[in-house]
């Protein structure tokens, strides 16, 4: 099997507390994964991941908290301010 041009998905980290408010001294191949992914316009985020709290979704993404919160959630708030917004043109 031939691997996607983001590769294939690397292990969730052991324990997403273990940088919770400090900086990891390297990025976590997992996240590494998702932010590529994001590049390339394969992942985005979808409702699910954007009502957990930061815990949960960092878990699920398998990166650490500190990851989640200042690398992917801004990639999510990107995507938010990126949408058209709708205006009501009725008159």
């Amino acid at each position: 099997m031939t691997a996607p041009a983001w590769g294939h998905k690397p292990p969730p980290v052991d324990d997403v507390t273990a940088y919770w408010t400090t900086v990891p001294p390297a990025m976590s191949p997992r996240c590494g994964y998702w932010i590529t992914r994001h590049h390339y316009g394969t992942w985005r985020s979808n409702r699910w991941i954007r009502r957990q709290g930061y815990h949960a979704a960092a878990e699920w993404l398998g990166v650490w908290i500190w990851e989640y919160l200042h690398v992917i959630r801004p990639l999510f708030e990107e995507e938010e301010e990126s949408l058209p917004t709708c205006a009501n043109t009725a008159e």
